[in-house]
């Protein structure tokens, strides 16, 4: 589409980098087998160690980019505890690009889940992230909504430079395996986030915004991938008084 259907300071400016990269990779090797943590009635392999990665590109104008730019992707993750009592998983990044002395698209993200099983049919979930941006480039900007963990609110409704949320899940695993299909799960959750900072013009002022909703989740053994379908009903308890009292998600991702 022309550049005149949208305002000039909505339009991201054209970027382009070529670069070679160098990396190294620091990984302990300590895994744990187990079942119905975040996967239904399958053999997970957690990872229990600690794994450290660096990365480093350089742009260059003579290279074919369109700046001079170091680029530098960092990220670590590590876990403790053990699956059958209570487990507490850790990830850490930093990516960005350094221009003429100062940070580019830094993005720091921070992790934190926490599983602790009540049976072998039941468990608590809590998840934490923050993320902080700087100097973002204009489509880098953090967003929450009910496609990024929000699921009370619509997609993308809260938009910053720095965003914080927060989930917490009753999660439930059945025997229920209706035609040999699929394996039936659920949940009660809560969420609660809200993004600050700068910004690309957002749908909603930056106040915290919470929910709480019922989910079921299905899973396929046949299935390599184990990806399991989430389908989620939630109630806002914030948020302008214009958006719809009950959402509804249907999505596929990598675990419960």
């Amino acid at each position: 589409a022309p550049d005149s259907l949208y305002p000039p300071s909505l339009v991201p400016s054209d970027r382009k980098l070529h670069y070679p990269t160098i990396g190294i990779e620091v990984v302990e090797d300590q895994f744990e087998k187990a079942s119905n943590v975040e996967q239904m009635h399958r053999v997970e392999d957690r990872y229990f160690g600690t794994r450290v990665s660096a990365q480093l590109g350089f742009a260059s104008e003579g290279m074919g980019s369109d700046r001079d730019a170091l680029i530098i992707n960092m990220d670590a993750q590590s876990g403790f505890g053990n699956s059958q009592k209570s487990s507490l998983m850790f990830t850490t990044g930093l990516e960005g690009r350094l221009e003429h002395g100062d940070m580019q698209n830094l993005k720091v993200t921070m992790g934190t889940r926490y599983f602790r099983p009540y049976s072998e049919k039941s468990q608590l979930y809590v998840g934490l992230n923050g993320y902080f941006g700087h100097n973002l480039d204009l489509d880098s900007y953090i967003q929450l909504g009910g496609d990024t963990g929000l699921r009370g609110y619509p997609l993308r409704y809260q938009t910053g430079d720095s965003a914080m949320l927060i989930t917490v899940e009753h999660r439930m695993f059945t025997n229920w395996y209706p035609f040999h299909l699929f394996r039936v799960g659920g949940a009660i959750f809560f969420d609660a986030g809200r993004t600050w900072g700068s910004s690309a013009p957002s749908v909603s002022d930056d106040e915290l915004l919470r929910d709480v909703g019922l989910g079921l989740r299905l899973g396929s053994e046949r299935s390599g991938s184990g990806r399991v379908i989430h389908i989620d009903v939630a109630f806002p308890l914030d948020g302008q008084d214009d958006i719809d009292r009950m959402q509804f998600f249907v999505s596929t991702k990598k675990s419960f």
